[in-house]
């Protein structure tokens, strides 16, 4: 889903959808990890972003599909031209896993990606090994929420 972090970049894919390059604009791991926690803490869709120097991307992840919308930076009113949308069926769970797979392969890259800050890096390789661990932990205890037999209301 997430390649690598290289030179401040990392590229986006689902099935099913483009490959996108997302720029260290966002601190990817962090705040994808703390929506994706968020999520599965409450059971409810969750989005996460980035910035694809000029244009915004959105992925909305649903309990079963997953929603990636691309649209024009700009503050004007959107037309139809400045949007792309594309659907993976890529469930929650799915989702969770990648990305926690993703981060995980790479933590030191993961904690530099967004360098300009001031934060330690140590500090946020133990915050980031935190994060983590929090996600496995969710997505453990929700896995029996994704059956097939299962549905949300």
């Amino acid at each position: 889903m997430l390649t690598k972090p290289r030179n401040g970049w990392t590229t986006f894919s689902l099935d099913g959808t483009s490959k996108y390059e997302l720029s260290y604009l966002d601190d990817i791991a962090f705040e994808w990890l703390d929506q994706a926690i968020h999520g599965l803490e409450t059971m409810l869709p969750f989005c996460v972003k980035g910035f694809l120097e000029p244009s915004r991307f959105l992925c909305t992840v649903s309990f079963w599909n997953c929603h990636v919308v691309i649209e024009n930076d700009e503050r004007l009113p959107l037309t139809g031209n400045d949007v792309k949308n594309e659907y993976s069926h890529t469930s929650m769970l799915e989702f969770c896993r990648f990305l926690y797979d993703d981060i995980s392969l790479d933590i030191d890259g993961w904690a530099s990606f967004k360098d300009y800050c001031e934060d330690d890096p140590e500090e946020k390789k133990q915050r980031l090994s935190q994060k983590l661990a929090r996600l496995n932990e969710l997505i453990a205890t929700r896995t029996e929420w994704f059956g097939e037999d299962r549905c949300f209301l």
